[in-house]
């Protein structure tokens, strides 16, 4: 179960990583609606450069076979505590994600009229928090 389980959150993971090299490679589609916005003036409240992009990319790939690692479907790589480490690292970075930062994300945000509040009600936060509990259950089940 715990391989499973592992594997539905790497997949997962492997795909956000591979959208955001669409982006690092000048892909457009969906850019505009994955950055948080300003309620008033739709303006992004940060704008990722090259290296930021490439960087969550790298995160996502790597947090997906530290999991594959943790259930042994990879050998592991480094100190035998580190692949638990990241992934209760995972989980609760995914939970904290999903719970937000009571602004502009998460599921207590109070911005809520922009295209990425929607999306981050309806997708993403739901997302983080199904990753967040899927690995939690993962590593329960150790």
């Amino acid at each position: 179960m715990q391989v499973v389980l592992a594997s539905m959150v790497s997949a997962v993971l492997f795909l956000i990583g591979c959208i955001h090299l669409y982006w690092l490679f000048g892909g457009r589609k969906g850019f505009s609606i994955a950055i948080p916005t300003r309620s008033n003036t739709n303006s992004p409240l940060f704008k990722p450069g090259l290296f930021g992009v490439a960087a969550v990319t790298l995160i996502f790939w790597a947090a997906a076979v530290s999991l594959l690692m943790f259930v042994e479907v990879f050998p592991p790589i480094g100190p035998s505590w580190l692949p638990r480490f990241a992934a209760w690292s995972l989980a609760v970075v995914f939970l904290l994600r999903a719970i937000g930062e009571c602004r502009a994300v998460g599921i207590f945000k109070s911005i809520r009229d922009t295209p990425f509040a929607r999306l981050d009600s309806l997708i993403y936060s739901p997302l983080c928090l199904l990753l967040s509990g899927l690995t939690f259950w993962m590593l329960l089940l150790a």
